[in-house]
């Protein structure tokens, strides 16, 4: 049996055939490439944007001055209270003291040891030492069992020029001499005049003018005199000079020399060695200046 002849495709078919799935195949890769991108790769939204890290701003809260309507008022800080400064107590003026029954803060205790307590009325808490008042009066009452000299007393303040009288009764004046003077300074050692009533029977006294009480020499005396209801002295001053009268008219001193733009009065006691009583008061006070 004769084969059949084999029939043999023309070349230039095959040809245009290949070029054919190759123009296909080109056409294909880019359509085919985008897919597989797409499914592989997926891209975002065209208005989407990045989200960046951003700082947290934290607000403070400022004081004002107007509270918006609705809210609640703020507690206002506290502020210091002003304080008001004490108002100084004016002393009771030398003289009026006694008469209301009080001693002035004028008064200056002898010596300067003495403890001395306001009382918040312009007048010193009593006794102030031996003295109170009283009346109208300045009582002293004072004793000791044994010890050596002493002085204590009270300065009370004066002008330049005036006059202070007064009255003085003792009850005892056992080893004690009483003292009554004006001084240029609130101490017995400052110059001044000083007068004394020796101790002795109370119903006999003397009164005597002495230098000073470091010296303690006798000036001038009276001779012994009835005490009776009380002594009357009284004592003048100028710029420069003090004098004292034993009224009326039984004794005055001769002027001794004062200079001082301001005096000061005195009354105390001077107690010898021993024991002593001293009891009295000093009333009737009028200071002129």
């Amino acid at each position: 049996m004769s084969d059949k002849p084999h029939r043999r495709m023309d070349p230039s078919i095959i040809a245009a055939v290949i070029g054919v799935c190759g123009t296909i195949t080109v056409a294909l890769i880019p359509i085919l490439s985008g897919r597989f991108s797409a499914s592989a790769t997926p891209t975002s939204p065209a208005y989407a944007t990045s989200i960046l890290p951003t700082e947290t701003i934290t607000f403070t809260a400022e004081p004002t001055d107007t509270v918006p309507p609705g809210e609640p008022t703020s507690t206002p800080a506290p502020t210091d209270t002003p304080v008001p400064s004490a108002t100084p107590i004016p002393s009771v003026p030398i003289g009026q003291d006694l008469v209301a029954g009080c001693i002035s803060t004028l008064w200056k205790p002898y010596p300067s040891t003495v403890p001395a307590v306001e009382r918040g009325d312009g007048c010193w808490q009593e006794p102030l030492h031996v003295f109170s008042a009283e009346n109208g009066d300045l009582d002293f009452l004072a004793e000791r069992g044994s010890g050596g000299v002493e002085i204590y007393g009270l300065f009370a303040p004066l002008s330049e020029s005036g006059s202070a009288s007064f009255y003085v009764y003792l009850s005892q004046l056992d080893n004690v001499d009483l003292l009554m003077g004006v001084y240029a300074a609130p101490d017995v050692a400052s110059q001044g005049l000083l007068m004394t009533i020796p101790s002795a029977n109370v119903k006999k006294l003397r009164i005597v003018q002495k230098d000073n009480l470091t010296a303690y020499n006798t000036l001038q005396e009276t001779g012994t005199l009835d005490q009776g209801t009380g002594f009357w002295i009284t004592f003048n001053y100028g710029p420069t000079s003090a004098s004292s009268t034993v009224n009326p008219s039984v004794f005055v001193t001769n002027p001794v020399s004062v200079p001082s733009a301001q005096k000061w009065l005195f009354f105390g006691y001077k107690a010898l060695p021993g024991s002593y009583q001293l009891e009295g008061r000093f009333f009737s006070l009028d200071v002129n200046q």
